[in-house]
């Protein structure tokens, strides 16, 4: 989600008690576009494997479907909590919740936190502490006093937020250097030396670092449900896509000053297309010798351009690698450099040429296999790979 130049980058890193799954801990995220908003559901079941993962998923799974309703968090908080089976024995929920409300308009993140260890805010560095207000509750299948805890800061570039389960700042229960395990204190202080250390460090390299300790401090068999959710806000990377026909000879120079003004990786899908730009710029369109993909042509260069590639034929193979990027092996080639930079970047643009240079059928068809096979890779990135894409049709 952007606003304002802000992007703001979640990593999750979970590990099972006794390394058995499924993990009792459900961390979820979801994006509202309409109202501006990203929210952040990690939940921890009670105990252990299936029973203890359905329990934190179902809890997640209401707060992400009533994040959009018209009521407060704090209300929604209540309704979870009204919602939650409670155990029999001990009279409490059976599951905890950390949410994490991001309002892009206003630039202010907020935080319900109930029974899951506080979070760790961070700013240029640096712990920052956050005021929380308690918010008593009675349980109305208990009886029981509860409370839950909200408070809220306005996000900067830079910020770092953690997000953790008991499995973690417990970890190490019950050893000579930690016997009522790792602590919260104990816990700020390694994410900080983390940071001091690498100030760029990516959020999934953070979360990882954290997770890796606690197993370690657990004997590498964890005693519990390990969960670490590290977020950072920052600029976000881009990219631009640009794949239009010949006939665009009339908007060329318009085309060719938005890619050279744009701020970002550059890409050219099509080999007219690219002489037409590199024209317009006075500037040489190299063609390389070699082609590492064989199904592919080869890769052109032009001064200020991260990559020229042959059109439809390849856009064709992105969205193929993209579709079953889980399971195929990386390769080589133009196909596979395009995927590397879209993925590489947070917001990308494609531009899309719609306009034909006579009207054969062929080249009708081929304008309606290019707009849809770009817009499958727009779906693809977006639900498979939580990018945001905007498209625009010249």
């Amino acid at each position: 989600m952007k606003r304002a130049g802000l992007f703001v980058e979640t990593a999750c890193r979970q590990a099972s008690c006794a390394n058995r799954a499924p993990c009792g801990d459900s961390f979820l995220q979801r994006q509202f576009p309409a109202q501006g908003h990203t929210v952040l559901v990690l939940s921890d079941g009670m105990g252990h494997g299936v029973k203890a993962h359905l329990l934190s998923m179902l809890t997640a799974s209401i707060f992400q479907g009533m994040a959009g309703a018209p009521q407060s968090i704090e209300e929604t908080a209540r309704m979870v909590m009204r919602t939650l089976p409670v155990c029999s024995v001990r009279r409490i929920s059976y599951s905890t919740f950390t949410l994490v409300d991001i309002d892009h308009r206003s630039e202010r993140v907020r935080l319900i936190e109930y029974d899951n260890p506080q979070a760790f805010v961070f700013r240029e560095g640096m712990p920052m502490e956050v005021e929380r207000e308690a918010h008593p509750y009675a349980g109305s299948q208990t009886g029981r006093r509860q409370v839950f805890y909200t408070s809220s800061f306005t996000m900067r570039c830079g910020d770092r937020l953690v997000l953790t389960t008991d499995g973690v700042t417990q970890s190490g229960l019950g050893s000579d250097r930690y016997p009522f395990g790792w602590g919260r204190e104990a816990v700020a202080d390694f994410l900080g030396g983390l940071l001091r250390r690498e100030p760029e460090m990516a959020p999934g390299v953070w979360a990882q670092r954290v997770l890796d300790r606690a197993v370690e401090l657990d004997g590498s068999r964890p005693k519990d449900d390990i969960t670490c959710v590290a977020v950072q806000v920052r600029e976000p990377r881009r990219a631009m896509l640009c794949s239009c026909p010949p006939s665009l000879t009339a908007d060329i120079a318009r085309l060719a000053d938005r890619i050279r003004g744009f701020e970002g990786r550059k890409i050219v899908c099509g080999h007219l297309l690219a002489q037409q730009v590199a024209g317009y710029w006075g500037r040489e369109l190299r063609q390389r010798l070699t082609s590492t993909d064989p199904e592919l042509p080869p890769e052109w260069e032009i001064e200020g351009l991260d990559l020229v590639t042959e059109g439809l034929l390849t856009l064709s193979k992105v969205l193929d690698i993209l579709e079953h990027y889980a399971e195929r092996p990386r390769g080589r080639g133009p196909a596979y450099h395009i995927c590397e930079l879209l993925l590489a970047s947070d917001r990308i643009e494609l531009v899309v040429g719609m306009r034909r240079s006579n009207t054969a059928a062929a080249d009708t068809e081929t304008l309606i296999l290019r707009r849809k096979v770009l817009g499958a890779i727009a779906q693809t990135l977006e639900r498979g790979f939580a990018k945001q894409v905007v498209t625009t049709y010249l």
